[in-house]
């Protein structure tokens, strides 16, 4: 069996910054493939850095909900400041870059050394519900570990018939830990760690300023809320 350390990430929203930080992290660890739960992009400002670190380092993605409205113009069911991010990054984001984000599935079943591993941004029956809380009845059938994004907050849990994970937000957390996010996957023993790493948070704050975006989205990286 090929053991490998997989890097899990998800939300990076345009967050190069702290992506660079994540993916140095995965180097120094060993890690051998990413797999991210989507949001490539959105609420911060660099749409572009960010999809193209993603092409390099050949990440495996699926769509999240604004990659999803970024590519189709729909916000509904969006509050006015991620509305505003879209519309943002729509005119900030080159073709080829939305060419990337319109060739993402909504969902993704990969193997890795005989795992399955489900890759859903909310669950796998709606890419856009909220779970917090995991259940042994969320892992479809066959399925070693599930991987999902879209709440920003970190967690793990291990049933019976599989694992779930949440790597949590690299770009925009929600947990009250400011630091970028992600967990990894030792496939010999399939054990899931979590992971935490600090950032340049005042650049990134910086460049959103400048940038016209808006402000809160600067703030609200210094609290992780």
């Amino acid at each position: 069996m090929l053991v490998m350390l997989v890097g899990l990430i998800s939300d990076v929203h345009s967050n190069a910054v702290a992506l660079r930080e994540v993916l140095s992290e995965f180097e120094r660890l060993g890690v051998g493939v990413i797999l991210s739960a989507g949001d490539v992009v959105g609420y911060n400002p660099y749409p572009e850095d960010t999809v193209n670190l993603f092409r390099r380092e050949r990440i495996v993605s699926i769509m999240g909900n604004h990659d999803r409205a970024v590519v189709t113009g729909d916000t509904s069911g969006f509050n006015e400041i991620a509305r505003a991010a879209v519309a943002w990054t729509s005119n900030a984001i080159s073709e080829k870059s939305l060419e990337y984000l319109r060739g993402l599935a909504s969902s993704l079943e990969v193997r890795i050394d005989d795992l399955s591993i489900h890759i859903n941004h909310g669950s796998p029956s709606d890419p856009d519900e909220y779970i917090y809380g995991f259940s042994q009845e969320l892992i479809p059938p066959g399925c070693d570990l599930l991987l999902l994004g879209h709440t920003h907050v970190q967690s793990a849990a291990e049933f019976d018939s599989g694992s779930v994970v949440n790597p949590g937000s690299v770009g925009q957390p929600r947990d009250r830990d400011p630091r970028a996010a992600f967990a990894t996957l030792d496939t010999d023993n399939r054990a899931i760690e979590l992971g935490r790493i600090e950032y340049d948070v005042e650049k990134v704050m910086e460049d959103i300023f400048l940038s016209g975006l808006p402000e809160i989205l600067g703030s609200r990286l210094l609290s992780g809320r």
